[in-house]
């Protein structure tokens, strides 16, 4: 190959690091001339990236005349790594960061294990065994081989189980290059697309046993300014749901030897490379015998045999401070009870909630274990997700924790024993502060069992994808909750124009409230996934980053917001990322207000905040998206993103007999709802008392939380409770229907009323007065007081033929205006119209090939409006 003339490039990045770079230089030079011993020849190069003038002085010192430095004016990692591979002259190359430092035998060990499986026709990346995170923050985490059989891909989106800091050949960093990074745009972390995507493209990813990076965690670190701007890897076509479960497949490897343990003779007279002080300290505690009660000696004996006295002390510094304190007497008293651990293999919380018996019994969960659950095939988990991991992995879960404990136990004997403890110490040499990272090494993090929160979100994005059946879905419809009836509500009629020619290219989604979905809400074919009962284990931060991720590999043209507050409450954090990968509609209905009377709800407060990230806003109201436009002064151009999508008037409602007319039949008047402060059910109380001569009859129940408590029902005031579909209800002995919302859109429920030919008296708030047409209907001021609303009723009933006539033209007017072929219409403009450059999401070639397909609806759509 031109210009190659040594085996490997250890490429150092440089930026504004002076100080903090000594140890990184010893370290590397350290490891360098192990490599060279071994007869690999290395090149020292220093990529200085829009240094400082300080940090070019530093590296212009003489003791660094071995490293060729050259100056880039890139502004980011991955670019300044991308142009410093092309001018290196290695056959392989090896990143480092100016703060980091390798352990001495990571060049070496990592070539050859690179050379061990090219010479078996692989291309291989090879990266540390371990990563050990030190200063700013400590944790050490387990690198594993893509042929592992603990290995999921699932587990890339949450974590990124490798980092750039690999041994590679040149050829992978020109085949899959760096992207930059986008942190405003929420868009970083090039490391974890760099292993997703070689993955995908052919290279295997392997560790070189007893090697370890050594991270630097600093506040201004760039994974640190990722994690807290909430920043996410870009969307992949790898980690796509129909794609991922194949991500990081291969054949057998050759494993590397296997690292010599040490005999267990010698480890009683060998100082763990933890160090004497904390080996002093366990030999106190396992030495300290408090008294037992004799309710818990039996206890105290079979827990004290298989008790992890290192792993006790180094996870709870409180125990660990105590001197003259029994730790496993703490366990059997108090630690089980407060979720503590007595060995890193065995999760006290972890195990109550999977085997319930036992936290009914009472019993101490590890001595269950130990005399009774092991022999009856209870499994210890070492984290809360851990029987949907195994099942993730293909296994059991027993031979899922055999795997997990024996990769546990062999890394813990060689970090307090073997190489790679020594390693440590040798890396403490040039900077002592690594040494504070032990405590967490003895709860060294094995993916993808890496911690409780990890692995739930890891779970939770394998069962997601498993109730997506593992297919895409080119419209994504996220709604709050699967409100009650048949009726199919905005997310139902947009399913159906959306569905029509492939139901399977839709997909909703329950996001807040779990529940089942009504049938003949959606079309035949449409998935619907419940969101929130398979993430209901999680945190709210982790179920909005789920959330993301989940739609990012649904990998949809279109998501649609109907009403989902989780999906809303990500867009602060993710919005932008979200949507440089969809196209996002915000479906807005009415305001709300508080219980004080005070206006809000998410067009107030969530539209002018994310406005530029969105593609549009659909409403099924014309007084909405007026008052949108008006109270946000909007343009032309931006007031274009506004849409109204009138609700179809459902033609298979009939119209409703009209009811007999006699003396001695009381009148009947209807009402359907939410017994909610919205729909004012203590007003239909109100009117009542104010109408003793009519029956009021009411359907519907509490759904919102709060409000004051309903007065007392008044006698002609029946509750029929709920109803599935809205033409199960007795409307031919219907009067009047009554509809008394504060505030409103275009009610699903005061549209199908008007397709009964059923006289309607409601309430003028907000898009009501689209449907009560003057002189058709009766339409009050919304603060009519009730003896108003009773004079209206009285009107009515006073001559009911021709209030009937008066409804059923309504219902004709209804049915000629608000067709499936008009709303359908509307729904295509508002999808396909494409964003301007200075309010779209995204710029240039991208953006023009995603108005390029426009999320464009199904063509059989388009012919049905045709014809």
């Amino acid at each position: 190959m031109p210009g190659i003339s040594f085996d490997l490039s250890v490429i150092l990045t440089a930026h504004d690091e002076t100080l903090v770079c000594g140890p990184t230089i010893r370290a590397a030079d350290d490891a360098i001339r192990a490599a060279e011993a071994k007869g690999y020849s290395v090149e020292r190069l220093v990529a200085l990236d829009n240094a400082t003038e300080e940090t070019c002085q530093w590296f212009s010192q003489p003791q660094l005349l071995n490293w060729r430095k050259i100056s880039f004016e890139e502004g980011d990692l991955g670019r300044v790594r991308n142009a410093a591979v092309r001018l290196a002259k290695g056959r392989s190359i090896a990143f480092l960061d100016a703060d980091d430092l390798f352990s001495e035998n990571w060049l070496s060990d990592g070539m050859d294990r690179l050379r061990q499986a090219e010479r078996a026709g692989h291309r291989v990346i090879v990266h540390p065994e371990l990563n050990w995170l030190f200063d700013g923050a400590h944790s050490v985490f387990l690198k594993p081989d893509q042929t592992d059989p603990l290995f999921s891909p699932y587990h890339f989106y949450c974590m990124n189980y490798y980092d750039s800091l690999c041994l590679a050949p040149r050829e992978a960093h020109l085949e899959f290059q760096y992207s930059a990074r986008d942190i405003p745009a929420g868009l970083s972390f090039q490391d974890w697309q760099f292993s997703i995507e070689t993955m995908a493209g052919g290279w295997l990813h392997l560790n070189a046993p007893d090697t370890i990076i050594f991270k630097r965690r600093r506040d201004a670190s760039l994974v640190t300014q990722s994690r807290a701007r909430k920043a996410v890897v870009r969307q992949l076509e790898p980690m796509a749901v129909d794609r991922v479960a194949d991500l990081g497949a291969c054949g057998q490897v050759a494993l590397p030897p296997e690292s010599p343990h040490v005999p267990p003779g010698q480890q009683l007279e060998q100082v763990p490379h933890y160090g004497a002080a904390f080996a002093a300290r366990v030999e106190r505690a396992r030495a300290h015998k408090r008294r037992i009660s004799w309710r818990d000696r039996r206890a105290y004996k079979v827990i004290r045999a298989k008790f992890d006295y290192a792993f006790y002390l180094a996870s709870y510094p409180d125990i660990a401070a105590l001197e003259n304190f029994d730790p496993v007497a703490h366990y059997v008293r108090a630690g089980w009870k407060e979720g503590r651990n007595p060995a890193p293999w065995f999760s006290t919380k972890a195990y109550l909630k999977s085997y319930p018996d036992v936290a009914r019994s009472g019993m101490n969960p590890f001595l269950h274990w130990l005399e009774k659950g092991e022999h009856e095939g209870y499994v210890p988990r070492p984290v809360t997700a851990f029987g949907t991991i195994a099942e993730m992995l293909g296994c059991s879960a027993g031979d899922a924790f055999k795997l997990w404990r024996s990769r546990y136990g062999g890394l813990r004997q060689r970090l307090e024993f073997g190489e790679l403890g020594a390693q440590v110490a040798r890396a403490a040499q040039h900077e002592p502060l690594v040494e504070q990272g032990w405590m967490q090494a003895l709860q060294i993090k094995i993916p993808p069992f890496h911690t409780d929160a990890v692995s739930e979100r890891t779970a939770a994005m394998w069962r997601l994808n498993g109730a997506a059946g593992h297919r895409r879905a080119r419209h994504v419809i996220c709604v709050n909750r699967p409100r009650f009836g048949a009726a199919p509500r905005f997310e139902g009629h947009i399913a159906r124009v959306l569905a029509d020619g492939d139901a399977n290219e839709v997909l909703v989604i329950l996001t807040d409230q779990s529940g089942t979905m009504p049938e003949g809400k959606l079309p035949p074919g449409v998935r619907v996934v419940d969101f929130a009962a398979l993430t209901s284990g999680l945190e709210k931060e982790a179920r909005l980053r789920v959330l993301v991720e989940f739609l990012r590999a649904l990998h949809p043209e279109c998501v649609f917001n109907v009403n989902s507050r989780l999906l809303w409450d990500a867009m602060p954090p993710f919005g932008t990322a979200l949507a440089s990968s969809a196209r996002l509609f915000a479906c807005l209905f009415c305001n709300e207000q508080t219980p004080y009377g005070y206006w809000t709800g998410y067009p107030l407060r969530r539209v002018y905040p994310h406005f530029q990230k969105l593609a549009g806003i659909l409403t099924d109201s014309q007084f909405l998206a007026s008052e949108l436009c008006e109270r946000f002064m909007l343009p032309r151009q931006l007031a274009e993103r506004v849409h109204v999508l009138p609700s179809p008037a459902d033609s298979s409602i009939p119209a409703a007999p009209a009811p007999p007319s006699g003396t001695g039949r009381r009148p009947q008047i209807f009402w359907g709802g939410r017994m909610d402060p919205q729909k004012r059910a203590g007003l239909v109380y109100e009117i009542a008392r104010s109408l003793p001569e009519a029956d009021f009859r009411m359907w519907g129940s509490s759904v919102l939380e709060g409000g004051p408590p309903l007065p007392d029902r008044p006698a002609n005031v029946c509750l029929e409770g709920e109803y599935e579909h809205f033409a199960s209800l007795p409307l031919g002995e219907a009067d009047v229907w009554l509809y008394t919302s504060a505030w409103d859109g275009v009610p699903v429920q005061l549209l199908e009323a008007g397709m009964t030919g059923i006289p309607l008296v409601g309430a003028d708030a907000g898009g009501t007065r689209e449907v009560l047409r003057p002189g058709l209907s009766h339409c009050l001021p919304a603060d009519a007081p009730a003896d108003q609303w009773a004079a209206v009723l009285r009107k009515v009933l006073a001559d009911p033929a021709k209030a009937r006539a008066n409804a059923l033209q309504l219902r004709d007017a209804l049915l000629q205006e608000r067709t499936e072929a008009s709303h359908a219409l509307a729904l295509a403009k508002a999808i396909s119209t494409p964003l301007s450059a200075e309010c779209g999401q995204t710029s240039g070639a991208d953006l023009e090939e995603d108005h390029g397909k426009a999320a464009a609806l199904p063509e059989s759509s388009f012919r049905q409006l045709q014809q």
